[in-house]
């Protein structure tokens, strides 16, 4: 079974304060937890009684309504030669001060559209209060640290209610309509409705509480009142009848009621229960019909009675709070994408050091391995060469003149050789060039240098040297 969301509903009366929580379901409405005190029984300031209540029921603080009892208001019905929105509340701003006997600053005022009438013409319900009760009422609850969302009247939600529970058997036709009177403890709500709205109110000073002494003038002076009510109802409303009266809320006390009344009003009356569906126990000396209607539709609430600037200060504090979430929100952003820049970044260095100690470590194996070949090289230069030593040494052994010896022979790497000796004279050792640039295995063969030492009177001489490069590797 789900639930609609919970709300509080408040009302601070003369004579009582109500407190009620509760929603609606498929099953019906339902009460959650209640509080009803007489204001004669509260010895601490209003203020602290409603936040001792709070916390001992533990109410929501949120999604609270309150509303003004009918008999602290003023309703009016107007004609208005418009239909256009603008111009009807224009309207209502220039005749406001002559509906109350007050100035337009010391009031709080609503209004709804009735029904459109005769061409061009709109009824409009007028809700006024003096501004003073309703501020009253919204500082004590501030004071307990409660924060109202709407203020209306009682009778808005009387009128949810009936319309909820038993308005919809009735099926009136357009020129028909039904009177709802409402009893509560010292006073009454009159209503008329009329194509599903309530078309109609009035306050009448007598309650529960009057007609339960059993004096008969009080019922008398009831009846009287809903006689006059009635006339003043039928005279707003030409040619709309009203089929039958029914009464709800406080009405145990009241003697031979449907009897009497019905005979003494001239149209039928029926007593209705208040608490049609609905699990919860009261004083019978009160009405929550009020409460019930604003549980079942608390957002088709239409009064609305905060003050303007209220609303303006509601409106902006709400709009501090959207400003102040929104910069703690672009905070978290931009904190959040730094720190996301932070960790790519630390990431990224970190994947970089690790690269770097990869490439040192990759770097001191590389070097190793250019030692390593290096080495190789060497040892692969110096073998070849050892390979070919006895071959070389054979080749110049068979081309060596006689008259030509060597006093040195030197083999390099890549096959450079070097031969150092003596001859008898220097054209023994272009014989032995020319020779040697006949073999197959030497090329570029040079006379590095063939000097004749005269002082010396030995045989042999002329010093030479001659270099060449053996290719016998590369032959084989």
């Amino acid at each position: 079974m789900r639930m609609a969301k919970p709300v509080v509903i408040v009302e601070i009366g003369n004579d009582w304060l109500k407190i009620v929580e509760g929603g609606t379901s498929r099953s019906g409405t339902v009460v959650f937890k209640s509080s009803f005190k007489k204001l004669a029984q509260i010895k601490e300031p209003m203020a602290e009684a409603i936040l001792s209540v709070w916390k001992e029921l533990k109410f929501n603080r949120r999604n609270v309504i309150s509303y003004i009892p009918r008999h602290l208001m003023t309703v009016r019905i107007l004609e208005l030669p418009s239909t256009n929105l603008e111009e009807i509340g224009e309207m209502i701003n220039l005749q406001i001060g002559k509906q109350v006997p007050y100035s337009k600053e010391e009031i709080v005022f609503t209004y709804q559209i009735i029904d459109l009438i005769k061409e061009g013409y709109t009824k409009v319900m007028l809700a006024v209060a003096q501004r003073n009760i309703v501020n009253e009422r919204l500082e004590v609850l501030r004071k307990a640290g409660i924060e109202v969302e709407k203020v209306t009247l009682s009778s808005e939600g009387v009128y949810h209610w009936f319309k909820t529970f038993y308005l919809p058997p009735l099926k009136m036709t357009d020129a028909q309509a039904v009177i709802l009177v409402d009893v509560d403890s010292n006073y009454s709500d009159f209503l008329f409705f009329h194509k599903g709205k309530m078309a109609f109110t009035k306050n009448i000073l007598i309650g529960a509480n009057h007609l339960a002494d059993g004096q008969s003038s009080y019922q008398e002076k009831f009846i009287w009142e809903l006689t006059h009510s009635k006339n003043v109802c039928q005279a707003e409303w030409r040619g709309i009848q009203a089929t039958k009266m029914l009464f709800s809320g406080a009405v145990g006390d009241i003697k031979d009621l449907p009897g009497t009344f019905s005979a003494r009003l001239d149209i039928p009356c029926e007593v209705i229960d208040p608490l049609k569906d609905v699990n919860i126990k009261i004083d019978p000396a009160i009405s929550i019909s009020a409460i019930l209607g604003l549980l079942i539709k608390p957002q088709e609430v239409a009064f609305n009675l905060i003050p303007n600037e209220m609303r303006i200060q509601k409106l902006m504090e709400g709009k501090r709070k959207d400003l102040t979430a929104i910069g703690v929100l672009l905070s978290a952003t931009v904190m959040m994408l730094s720190l996301l820049v932070f960790i790519h970044i630390e990431h990224k260095n970190t994947y970089l050091t690790q690269i770097k100690q990869r490439i040192a470590k990759i770097q001191n194996d590389s070097d190793d391995v250019d030692r390593m070949r290096a080495s190789i090289n060497v040892v692969r230069d110096r073998l070849d060469a050892a390979g070919d030593c006895l071959n070389l040494l054979n080749i110049i052994y068979h081309t060596l003149p006689e008259k030509i010896y060597l006093t040195g022979i030197g083999i390099e790497r890549k096959g450079r050789v070097s031969l150092k000796g003596k001859a008898i004279a220097m054209s023994e050792v272009f014989r032995f060039i020319n020779k040697l640039e006949s073999l197959p295995d030497l090329k570029n063969v040079q006379n590095t240098y063939a000097t004749t030492n005269k002082e010396n009177n030995s045989e042999y001489g002329t010093d030479f040297e001659i270099t060449a490069v053996y290719n016998g590797q590369e032959r084989r």
